[in-house]
């Protein structure tokens, strides 16, 4: 056992997380824009514009950031729920004047911010695992294991909501368990804040604090640890938590009972999106119960899918076989409350089949801890062995890091497309890629790179959905590309003619493939377009993992 790292073992760890974040800052620009970023700085806006009222008055409201994104009023942002809490330090980058290229340089700056935040999520999980494992070298591991899952590499560049709910949730368990073994003042009032910064990006996080929460009362009441100051501490990390959500939460201020309620019911149940999930070769609405335990097995590596179910089991065995004042005399008290926090929301996904948007990242907030749980069964499991076993093991651990090293240089920028075996030779076939449009922008670059360097292009979409996505990408596009083309309207449900190449994200062909389904009720509406496209030349093929997902065709 390495308790603590010694001088020179402190500085591999700090040199490795330099490594880490230099390496993902430098490949930023690689990623396209999301479907929802726009959406997601209006949101950031709106709140704004509610503390600039508070502060400057409201004739003060900011209506717009220097680039032209408009921020409406808190009372007609339909996603007001979505908080944006953690992007209130990126604020000022909103109004900072930009030149030619405002949009990209913006979503640089905006794609930069989301990754130190990631990075500062790869910080937390090495600081709980060296903590719970009592080894700085676990700590290691579960920062490689984060760090180099290729979707989560790839999403911690744009992904703005579901992995800053997780980062969140993370630093509100760092900070829970520093309140249950010290009981300072400082403590108490960070836990309180990640807490509610966890519950403004997603309500989940109010369930993770109240969890901590009874853990804390639980740990006193076994412990026999009650005192004035031990109450007093609990009641400040409540209190603080109330009055951080309220001030994190301007959308909360005019009537809080009404806001609650929208967001438990936004948030419980996707129904406004109207769209289907490609899943299983089909296109699906509601998911069936078993989407997110699936979805979740093939996109995690398979090693630290196994590790992940080691931990999960003994945790679960944890408490069946120590007495309940070791179990909370120890850290395997924490790993309990991870194994009840993701079996409470995989449950309540699999009973209530809400309506959930493509991939599982309405659930990424369990990932962190999800990583956490597998680095304990890597612990059980080395703990148990000895000599070359142990060597053995140890290997392999290094090798899937390895491996998911090379995954994420071979993909790169396409990472969030990454299933493991467990999906088959060509998940395409059966499951969505490129749900968020993300790789048009690099498919446009790389077109335009392919003609003369005289000649201007048009382009065209097969689809309203990846018209959508089109437009989004031509906007950020490098001034030196975005001159050398333009774009040709997309309609609703015809193919705009005239343009020189056209481009399709295969999603809209894989949910109209589906023909269980009524033509007139269906997302994307693209019956036929398989034939067409059959009978045109393909320019740019975007593929990785075995799929193909985003094409471009030179028109007749």
């Amino acid at each position: 056992m390495q308790p603590q790292p010694n001088r020179n073992q402190r500085w591999i760890v700090i040199v490795l997380f330099i490594l880490m974040a230099v390496f993902g800052l430098l490949v930023t620009p690689d990623y396209g824009i999301p479907w929802d970023e726009l959406t997601e700085i209006r949101t950031l806006g709106t709140n704004v514009r509610e503390y600039a009222g508070l502060i400057l008055g409201p004739d003060q409201k900011p209506a717009q950031s220097s680039t032209g994104i408009e921020f409406p009023d808190v009372s007609q942002n339909v996603d007001i729920d979505h908080g944006q809490s953690v992007y209130y330090l990126f604020s000022p980058a909103l109004f900072l004047q930009y030149g030619d290229g405002g949009a990209r340089t913006l979503m640089l700056f905006w794609h930069s911010y989301t990754f130190l935040v990631f990075m500062a999520g790869v910080v937390a999980i090495y600081l709980l695992s060296s903590y719970l494992s009592k080894d700085w070298r676990y700590g290691v591991a579960a920062s490689l294991f984060f760090y180099l899952s290729p979707r989560f590499f790839a999403e911690s560049h744009y992904n703005n909501k579901d992995i800053m709910a997780m980062i969140m949730i993370l630093y509100c368990l760092l900070f829970a368990i520093r309140l249950i073994e010290k009981k300072t003042v400082a403590s108490a009032l960070l836990f309180a804040l990640f807490g509610a910064l966890a519950t403004n990006m997603r309500i989940t996080g109010l369930a993770f604090f109240g969890l901590c929460g009874v853990l804390y009362l639980v740990t006193l009441f076994v412990r026999r640890e009650w005192s004035a100051k031990a109450v007093l501490i609990g009641v400040l990390s409540l209190v603080g938590f109330v009055a951080f959500y309220f001030f994190l939460t301007p959308g909360l201020w005019n009537d809080p009972a009404k806001f609650i309620q929208y967001v438990y019911a936004r948030s419980s149940n996707f129904s406004d999106w109207p769209g289907y999930v490609f899943y299983m070769g089909h296109a699906l609405r509601p998911v069936p119960w078993h989407y997110i335990p699936v979805m979740i097995a093939i996109t995690t590596p398979l090693l630290l899918l196994a590790l992940m179910i080691v931990g999960n089991v003994t945790a679960l065995v944890s408490p069946f076989r120590t007495k309940a004042k070791e179990l909370f005399a120890g850290e395997q008290k924490y790993y309990v409350v991870m194994l009840v926090f993701v079996w409470v929301f995989l449950g309540f996904a699999m009973i209530t089949r809400p309506i959930l948007y493509d991939s599982w990242r309405h659930f990424y907030f369990l990932y962190g801890i999800l990583v956490l749980l597998a680095v304990y069964g890597l612990k059980s499991i080395i703990d148990q062995l000895k000599g070359k076993w142990k060597r053995a093991a140890i290997g392999a651990v290094g090798a899937q890091f390895l491996a998911m090293f090379v995954m994420v240089i071979l993909s790169h920028p396409f990472q969030f497309v990454y299933y493991n075996a467990l999906a088959g030779s060509n998940p395409g076939a059966k499951f969505d890629l490129d749900y968020w449009n993300v790789s048009q922008a690099k498919t446009l670059i790389q077109l335009i790179d392919t003609v003369d360097s005289n000649e201007q292009i048009s382009v065209t979409a097969a689809d309203w959905y990846t018209g959508d996505g089109l437009e989004k990408a031509y906007n950020i596009l490098p001034e030196s590309y975005k001159s050398r083309m333009r774009l040709i309207f997309v309609g609703q449900y015809t193919i705009a003619r005239g343009a020189d190449y056209l481009m399709i994200n295969p999603r809209g062909l894989q949910i109209c493939s589906d023909k269980t389904l009524d033509p007139r009720q269906q997302w994307i509406l693209a019956y036929g377009l398989d034939v067409y496209l059959s009978g045109l030349n393909k320019v740019v093929s975007e593929k990785a993992f075995g799929s193909e997902f985003m094409t471009v065709y030179q028109m007749p």
